[in-house]
């Protein structure tokens, strides 16, 4: 479930004399379009209507409805957010993309991206070193050299899967199994284990842990807003660069995120359900669909889950489960 801490939190609405219309965002874009190498244009800050004055970049017309109105996965009526971005009271820079995705970020570069059609959060930290995944094929949470995973059951009713990336190897059981499995370096046996708790959004803790924010930071984030660049590609694909991190979403809402030179990627997506994260740390997926599977790699570590098949490899050696039986490959 994902949850909103900043649900009181929020982007005040400008003057009404402060505000542009997107008509005259798209005019302006085309004025300033004349540069057709391929650097990103440096675009004039404009305002969108519903965020903070005078710290916002131009958008992309799309004919879309100029607010959406979200339904928070705890059945919570959320406020209407406009098709914008802006300064959150508590200093966080945050966009409001089209097709339902928020992306919110830290002066210090944390990201947390919220995609609502789907149920779906992805976060990493401001130092990096840890990583949130929510979808709903399952939960990965990597912190420093360690990686848990919750991997949901949608066919036989309580019995997730549980799995630990570390440095034994890798720990696994089910709710329904009395047994902790470890693949190691000399192959499969049973070992004792703990688990985190992983069924709330611990996302959020992933993005406000250690990073900066807070009301005395909003000055700071603003700035960067006036500091940042917008272009559109050739295919329709809106593009940011805020604080070095560079945001894209292409026209069916497939959202990119890149910081530090692309050593760190997330992405979701609202038409399939898939997401992922990819940094020096972890590699993990999730899709949805008939096809749907979630996917973990730390180093020589894996995990891939079908749905119906859950298997662990380490050192050349793999277990897990395949309907619900222990199976040692």
């Amino acid at each position: 479930m994902l949850q909103d801490k900043e649900s009181n939190d929020e982007i005040p609405s400008p003057k009404k004399e402060l505000m542009t219309t997107r008509q005259e965002c798209e005019q302006r874009s085309q004025s300033d379009n004349t540069n057709t190498g391929e650097d990103p244009p440096s675009r004039n800050n404009v305002n969108l209507e519903g965020t903070v004055p005078l710290h916002n970049t131009p958008w992309r017309n799309r004919a879309l409805p100029r607010t959406i109105r979200r339904q928070n996965p705890l059945n919570e009526t959320r406020g209407e957010e406009p098709l914008g971005f802006g300064v959150t009271t508590g200093g966080i820079i945050r966009l409001c993309l089209h097709d339902n995705i928020r992306v919110d970020m830290t002066l210090d570069r944390a990201i947390r991206v919220l995609n609502y059609n789907r149920n779906i959060a992805v976060a990493v930290s401001a130092s990096g070193s840890t990583a949130a995944l929510l979808h709903p094929n399952g939960n990965v949470y990597q912190y420093g050299s360690r990686v848990e995973i919750l991997a949901y059951d949608k066919h036989t009713y309580g019995n997730n899967k549980y799995a630990k990336m570390w440095y034994k190897g890798v720990s696994f059981t089910s709710d329904q199994s009395a047994v902790v499995y470890l693949v190691d370096s000399a192959g499969t046996r049973t070992t004792t284990d703990t688990f985190s708790d992983l069924s709330e959004d611990f996302s959020h803790h992933v993005f406000y842990n250690e990073s900066i924010h807070g009301s005395s930071h909003v000055e700071d984030a603003k700035g960067l807003l006036q500091q940042s660049k917008y272009w559109v590609s050739k295919e329709g694909t809106d593009n940011w660069i805020i604080n070095q991190v560079r945001v894209s979403q292409t026209v069916d809402g497939l959202v990119r995120i890149e910081r530090n030179n692309g050593q760190y990627n997330l992405r979701t997506s609202p038409s399939n359900g898939s997401a992922g994260i990819s940094t020096p740390f972890v590699h993990c997926t999730g899709s949805s669909g008939e096809a749907g599977h979630l996917f973990v790699r730390r180093g020589e570590r894996r995990m891939h889950y079908s749905g119906t098949t859950f298997i662990v490899r380490n050192a050349g050696h793999s277990a897990g489960f395949e309907d619900n039986e222990l199976k040692i490959y």
